[in-house]
């Protein structure tokens, strides 16, 4: 008896903050806003939950739905731990919608806002298109570009592709971007998530949903060029505010047709001479010129034939034939020089 009473009595003088530990579950909650204006609120839809382990990297998911009010929320899942992450995850219309929480962000008044969808895409414009010349291949006539893009989503919904018939003749639901004849070495990088990359027409198709806001896209591709010219119409088929051709000083005196000259631009170490237009409509599109560009010189010209085994049989006998006519001609000239000896 005089024990138990002895540990009453420790247990009540040892501070309460002693017992303090992290809470094995927290309550993450918050509200599925539509950003359409006179949209229905986005009741009864499913709303998951993705928490991701720091060293493991292991995903646990927590699935639960929004009330008449486009409320919802997670009871009894394990709090964020530090350098872990987690993201509320919506699928609404077709398009998923995502936010990233972070363990010093609350997560009891979270709010995720959806869009109703659009097949216009005309609610998307390029408010900057830049040209790149990357990289020129003398040997082969080959040239190396980069277009970069910045899109914007004006509106208040959702550019969702409709992919389940073919578009009319002039009517597309997808972000579309033209290159040149020949192009080859496609490779495409985005900040869209979801869709494809599809060949359309002279050029390539994103098939991925394309929310309000700033978006991103570029591409590299690599294109042949004959003697010292290039030409190709690039469609701007999203319209452009600002498009720049840009080209290295180093790639010497190279002539530009179909943009105005603008002034140099210096990117780091590298000095670019600029060309540029601005306000394109969709589709109106400008007809590039490139002339000058470097040519292969005669030693490289040489230099290519000489690895392909047709030239050797016509070479040999050309170069036998030379040698002789080197002997003969060398023979000629030493012997009236031995006779006057």
């Amino acid at each position: 008896m005089g024990a138990a009473l002895l540990a009453v009595a420790l247990s009540a003088m040892i501070p309460v903050g002693s017992y303090a530990q992290s809470p094995a579950t927290a309550p993450v909650s918050g509200t599925l806003v539509n950003g359409t204006r006179g949209a229905a609120t986005p009741a009864n839809i499913t709303v998951l939950l993705h928490q991701f382990g720091v060293d493991s990297g292991s995903v646990d998911t927590y699935e639960t739905t929004t009330d008449a009010n486009g409320a919802f929320r997670f009871d009894d899942v394990p709090p964020i731990t530090e350098g872990g992450s987690a993201a509320v995850v919506a699928i609404y219309g077709g398009t998923r919608y995502s936010q990233v929480i972070a363990p010093s962000d609350p997560a009891e008044s979270l709010t995720l806002t959806v869009y109703e969808l659009t097949r216009d895409v005309g609610v998307v414009t390029t408010t900057e298109q830049s040209i790149i010349v990357a990289g020129i291949d003398t040997a082969t006539r080959r040239m190396a570009a980069v277009q970069l893009f910045t899109l914007e989503n004006r509106s208040n919904t959702t550019l969702v592709p409709d992919l389940s018939a073919p578009p009319m003749i002039g009517q597309f639901s997808f972000l579309r971007f033209s290159l040149p004849p020949e192009a080859s070495n496609l490779d495409v990088s985005t900040d869209l998530v979801g869709g494809e990359v599809i060949p359309v027409g002279t050029g390539f198709a994103i098939t991925a949903p394309v929310q309000p806001g700033r978006h991103q896209v570029s591409f590299t591709f690599t294109v042949p060029y004959q003697g010292d010219t290039l030409a190709w119409r690039d469609n701007t088929l999203q319209g452009a505010e600002s498009l720049r051709l840009l080209i290295p000083d180093e790639f010497g005196n190279i002539g530009v047709g179909g943009l105005p000259a603008q002034e140099s631009l210096t990117l780091g170490e590298i000095t670019y001479r600029v060309w540029g237009t601005e306000n394109l409509a969709p589709g109106a599109g400008v007809n590039l010129q490139l002339s000058g560009l470097p040519e292969p010189s005669w030693v490289t010209r040489l230099g290519n034939p000489l690895s392909e085994a047709r030239f050797w049989y016509g070479a040999i006998p050309i170069m036998v034939a030379a040698t002789l006519a080197g002997l003969l001609a060398w023979g000629v000239w030493r012997r009236p020089a031995e006779t006057a000896a």
